[in-house]
């Protein structure tokens, strides 16, 4: 019987809890009216429909402390520095992301010309609500918005995230300093990731820029998210879960229909998720000149009817995964040795020397290759794959580390 009571208790409390947390994460998170958000679609949706939701990161400087304000410069206004639109399909607990990168060319509401997709924030969240739903010709549910000093806080309450860098990487414009192999990135480190436009790699002893293009930058966000992802430990139950929307809740803005318990059902539907079921891309585009990007058809469309539709954004990989092997431990030989070794379990790679040593070995796999990038760890028989973004040519990069003492020889 006293079991049977404190028991009684344990949950009587419980419920109280959740009761006056609910309450409290509700008054604490900023959200915008609907009168002010009249583009979203505005239905309430069954729980086993896809949710569609534009995230977007402003750049506003507000609030910003004074050492990382030092490093972004302080200036007026408020842009949007990220726009992904993403597609939540809750019952399959599948999810797509489509970046649209910051300087895409879109016309202006008035018909007076055109803009960057970032300016059309300054009118408001629900002019880029309208933007973007006019050129992707998809309706949007939700609106969640986050700022420098939300996404810093955010990381920090996660912890941290955890990136590989195959090189010591900098920008002396955003602040960011690390080493290579796994780094652990606190909040202004992250953003000091995402933010850059100035990106450099220390190459056999020289600072070499990589392009400061919009479509960089947007790949390295994706790699973040991923990362991210990946890492968040989730909580396993329900009163866990309302705790990290509580300390989340507060550094996001969202359109007033998106509540507590619509992000704790969300967040609870994503506690199982896996980035293999998660497809992000970069909306296809092309230069036009110096100042734009514009949508490239008819690959633009494709991705927004696809995403429409829930359907693959990209074609699905058919052939083999196109393989690089990196010697980053300095032992001779070891990248072909390792090669070989791939080669008689039906992999094809080509191998090359890595300009840096790096002490854990890493397979990197693109968005759709995990799975592959597991087995080549399996096969090797060390190591650990990752989701994340490898250079332009390569499906799976790995990078060989000096834990992998079975291949090659001592220089």
């Amino acid at each position: 019987m006293a079991t049977l009571i404190i028991a009684n208790v344990v949950v009587i409390a419980a419920l109280y809890w959740v009761w006056q947390i609910r309450d409290t994460v509700d008054e604490s998170i900023p959200t915008i009216p609907a009168e002010e958000l009249t583009a979203l679609v505005g239905d309430q949706k069954a729980d086993d429909e896809p949710l569609v939701i534009l995230l977007v990161g402003s750049d506003t400087r507000e609030g910003l402390t004074d050492d990382i304000e030092g490093e972004f410069g302080d200036f007026p206004g408020e842009r949007a520095d990220v726009v992904m639109l993403l597609r939540f399909d809750r019952e399959a607990e599948v999810m797509q992301l489509v970046s649209l990168p910051r300087d895409l060319k879109v016309p202006k509401p008035d018909g007076s010309g055109f803009e960057k997709i970032n300016a059309t924030y300054a009118r408001g969240a629900n002019a880029i609500v309208e933007t973007v739903s006019d050129l992707s010709g998809i309706g949007i549910d939700h609106y969640i918005e986050i700022d420098f000093v939300s996404f810093v806080s955010i990381v920090d309450v996660l912890g941290g995230v955890e990136l590989y860098f195959p090189l010591p990487a900098r920008d002396l414009k955003s602040g960011l300093s690390v080493g290579v192999g796994n780094q652990m990135l606190n909040g202004a480190q992250a953003l000091a990731f995402a933010r850059s436009r100035s990106y450099q790699q220390l190459i056999d002893g020289e600072w070499s820029s990589l392009s400061g293009s919009d479509l960089e930058r947007t790949a390295r966000q994706q790699q973040l998210i991923f990362a991210i992802l990946n890492q968040v430990s989730k909580p396993d139950n329900i009163l866990g879960m309302q705790g990290l929307i509580a300390d989340l809740g507060p550094d996001l803005t969202t359109d007033s229909a998106l509540g507590f318990e619509l992000l704790v059902d969300l967040a609870w539907t994503f506690r199982d998720f896996s980035t293999e079921n998660l497809e992000a891309v970069t909306l296809p585009v092309d230069f036009e000149g110096t100042r734009y990007l514009v949508a490239k058809e008819p690959e633009a469309s494709a991705v927004f009817a696809a995403l429409a539709n829930g359907e693959p954004l990209t074609p699905p990989n058919t052939g083999p995964p196109r393989i690089l092997v990196l010697n980053a431990n300095g032992r001779e030989g070891a990248a072909a040795a390792a090669g070989d070794l791939l080669a008689t379990h039906g992999f094809v790679a080509e191998t090359d020397n890595s300009p840096e040593s790096v002490a854990d070995t890493l397979v990197v796999a693109n968005p759709g290759w995990f799975g592959e990038a597991q087995a080549i760890v399996d096969v090797l028989g060390v190591g650990s794959a990752t989701d994340g973004v490898v250079p332009a040519g390569s499906d799976i990069v790995v990078y060989l580390g000096r834990d992998a003492t079975s291949f090659g020889t001592d220089a």
